[in-house]
């Protein structure tokens, strides 16, 4: 790929009053390898006029800056207003607590751009704590699929229907699809991020791999920071139980997934079975060890029975 035919990458940073990390993100984004980004960041309300200002200071190139006056509370909303001001052909969302590696947009593009059937490209995902050190083995612990073994890395390039198969088998230990590059154009022919109160990166994900190829970028690094109040360690049980209920609703309503089943029913009903596995799994691994530790045991075991009834989960937990 010559210099002069490398399309543009968007890089979009919401931002909602956290700055403390904002510094080393756009530090982040100006030591890519890539030339031809744009960075995007959006301030959604009560930052204060001097957050341009800051953004300037640390990042030494062009970059484009939105905000909007009235803070959007929903957060999937704020996504897709960066998604619809994109300029790129591809685009990454990049939270405002999080880092890439100096060669995430290069090794990524390379493989959208060497196969257009590709819809989907996953970094290696890196996790560390507040201050950007390694999670130790208890704050892992409360992570579903947290530690990812290189020995068990999937291939560079596999099946839509094989990365929901990885990603719930957990063959190779997917963290969060936050940080990934898709085409902009194809992010909004899917209608963009859905609105449900988690999982949204989730859910697009798995529209954009779903009757695509997903691209596996070892050199492409995404830092995630995960801790109590980023990682979604503070949400209580019953919240939880909800955006679960939430998700099930979302596999057989969407319509895109609907459409989906119809072109490809037998794979559609392995797709949501493991769909429905992994919610539950995940909700399983949360209340035996971080709900566990956390509660009084009376109100723990009320939590045990706050998902709708899903017959493979009350058949364990009898």
């Amino acid at each position: 790929m010559t210099e002069a035919a490398q399309p543009l990458v968007t890089v979009a940073v919401p931002l909602y009053k956290r700055m403390r990390f904002l510094p080393i993100v756009l530090k982040s984004v100006a030591e890519q390898d890539y030339p031809e980004i744009e960075l995007l960041v959006s301030d959604n309300g009560e930052n204060g006029p001097e957050i341009r200002e800051m953004v300037r200071s640390h990042y030494p190139r062009p970059f484009t800056f939105r905000r909007n006056e009235v803070t959007e509370p929903v957060m999937s909303t704020h996504f897709n207003q960066l998604v619809e001001s994109a300029n790129g052909k591809y685009f990454v969302l990049l939270c405002d607590d999080d880092e890439i590696g100096p060669r995430f947009v290069s090794s990524m593009v390379e493989r959208l751009e060497a196969d257009p059937d590709i819809g989907l490209a996953i970094p290696l995902v890196e996790l560390m704590d507040e201050c950007g050190a390694p999670l130790s083995e208890q704050q892992a612990a409360d992570l579903p699929y947290s530690r990812p073994e290189l020995k068990d890395l999937p291939p560079g390039v596999f099946s839509g229907l094989d990365f929901v198969r990885y990603w719930v088998s957990g063959r190779y230990r997917f963290k969060t699809f936050v940080t990934v590059m898709a085409r902009t154009e194809e992010i909004s022919a899917i209608g963009g991020y859905p609105q449900m109160p988690t999982g949204d990166d989730d859910a697009v994900a798995l529209r954009l791999a779903l009757g695509h190829k997903v691209a596996f970028c070892t050199e492409a690094v995404f830092r995630n920071r995960a801790y109590e109040t980023s990682g979604g360690l503070d949400i209580t049980p019953w919240d939880l139980a909800h955006d679960i209920r939430r998700w099930l609703e979302f596999l057989d309503s969407d319509p895109v997934l609907r459409r989906y089943a119809a072109e490809h029913p037998v794979e559609w009903q392995e797709v949501r079975e493991l769909m429905r596995q992994k919610a539950w799994r995940t909700y399983r691994h949360r209340w035996k060890g971080m709900y566990r530790r956390r509660m009084e045991p009376a109100e723990w075991l009320r939590a045990g029975f706050a998902l709708p009834f899903i017959p493979e989960y009350y058949r364990w937990l009898s």
